[in-house]
C-alpha cells in the first residue's frame, strides 16, 4: 500500500492542472491579504475632516433640538397606539446623542479581523482541493489510463484508496502554506497599522485551532473531490454538480430559512469558525400590518463537524462501491 501511495502521490504532482490549481489557492491567499491591508486603512486627512464637521453639526442639533424631537417622537408613537388600540414601537427610546465613531472610521483590531481573513482564504482552499482531487481521479479515468493502471495492480479498493489518500496528503502542503501565509501577512499589517495589542495567548491560540480545522476542511474537501471524479468521470462534471449544489442550497436557505442546519455552505462555516449563527425571519399579522423580525440560532461546531464527516463518509463509501463493481474505468 505505501508503494502505491509513493507511485499515486508522485502522479499527483506530474500532473500540471494540480500544480496550477495549488497555485492559484496560494494567489487567492494574497488575494485575502489585499482586502486585510486595504481595510486597515486610516481615513485620509480630507475625509477625517469631514467626519469631525458632519459629527460637531449633529452634536450642535442634538444639544438644541434633540429632547424636544424625543419627546416630540414619543407623544406621537402614544397617539398612535391609542388610534390603533395595541403597542407601537417607534423606536423613540433609542434616540440619543450622536457618538464620534458613527462618523470617524477606525478599523478593526487584528483579533476581529484574522478569523474572517483565515474563513475567506478557506473558501477558496476548499474549492482548490476540491479541483484538485476531482481533476486527478477523473482525469484518468476519461484518457483511460486508469484501466492500464489497473493491468498492473487489479485490486480495485487498493487502488481507489491509494488515490484518494494521495489527493488528501497532496493538498496538506498548499493548505498550510496559505494558512500560514494569510496569518503571517495579517500579523505584519496589522502590526504596520497598530492593530495587534489585542492578541493574546488566547487569541493566538484560537487561532491555531482554527488553521487546523482549515487544513482539516481541505483533507476533507480533496477526499470528496477524488470520489466525485470516480464517480462522475469528469472534472467538468464535478464542477457542474458543486456549482448546482451550492447555487440550489443557497436557495433552499433563502426560501425555507430553517433548513440552512442542513446546507453544506453553512456547515463548512460552522467547522471553520468553531460554529456559527444563522437567522430566520419571524412574521405575525396584526391589525396594524406585517410585522417580521430576524432570530437569530446558534449552530453548534459538533452538528458541523458530524455533517461534513458524514457527508465525506458517504461519498468516499459511495465511490469504492462505484469503481469496485463498474465493468470498465
Amino acid at each position: 500500500m505505501m508503494r502505491l501511495l509513493r507511485v499515486e502521490l508522485r502522479r499527483l504532482f506530474s500532473r500540471q492542472l494540480v500544480v496550477l490549481t495549488m497555485l492559484g489557492a496560494l494567489a487567492a491567499s494574497l488575494l485575502v491579504l489585499w482586502a486585510a491591508w486595504d481595510s486597515s486603512q486610516p481615513m485620509s486627512g480630507e475625509d477625517l475632516a469631514m467626519a469631525e464637521e458632519m459629527y460637531e453639526q449633529e452634536l450642535a442639533y442634538w444639544e438644541e433640538h434633540g429632547e424636544e424631537d424625543r419627546a416630540q417622537c414619543l407623544e406621537d408613537e402614544a397617539a398612535e397606539a391609542e388610534r390603533l388600540g395595541e403597542d407601537v414601537d417607534w423606536g423613540c427610546e433609542g434616540m440619543t446623542a450622536p457618538e464620534r465613531e458613527w462618523y470617524v472610521f477606525t478599523a478593526s483590531p487584528l483579533h476581529e479581523t484574522l478569523p474572517s481573513s483565515l474563513s475567506a482564504a478557506s473558501t477558496f482552499l476548499v474549492f482548490a482541493v476540491g479541483l484538485v482531487g476531482a481533476t486527478f481521479t477523473a482525469a484518468e479515468i476519461s484518457t483511460g489510463a486508469m484501466s492500464t493502471w489497473l493491468s498492473f495492480e487489479p485490486r480495485r479498493l487498493r487502488v481507489y484508496a491509494s488515490k484518494l489518500a494521495a489527493a488528501a496528503i497532496g493538498v496538506v502542503p498548499v493548505a498550510v502554506l496559505a494558512v500560514a501565509v494569510v496569518t503571517a501577512g495579517s500579523w505584519l499589517i496589522g502590526d504596520h497599522f497598530d492593530l495587534v495589542s489585542g492578541m493574546g495567548a488566547a487569541q493566538w491560540a484560537d487561532t491555531g485551532w482554527m488553521a487546523l480545522r482549515i487544513v482539516g476542511l481541505a483533507v476533507i474537501g480533496a477526499l470528496v473531490g477524488a470520489a466525485l471524479g470516480i464517480l462522475l468521470r469528469h472534472t467538468a462534471g464535478v464542477l457542474g454538480v458543486v456549482v448546482v449544489g451550492f447555487i440550489g442550497s443557497q436557495m433552499i436557505q433563502g426560501l425555507v430559512p430553517r433548513m440552512a442546519p442542513w446546507m453544506p455552505v453553512i456547515n463548512v462555516d460552522g467547522w471553520v469558525r468553531h460554529g456559527t449563527m444563522y437567522y430566520t425571519e419571524e412574521c405575525t399579522t396584526e391589525a396594524g400590518g406585517t410585522m417580521c423580525d430576524l432570530t437569530e440560532h446558534t449552530l453548534a461546531f459538533g452538528h458541523s463537524a458530524v455533517y461534513l464527516l458524514v457527508l465525506t463518509a458517504v461519498v468516499v463509501v459511495l465511490g469504492a462501491v462505484v469503481f469496485r463493481r463498474r465493468d470498465a474505468v
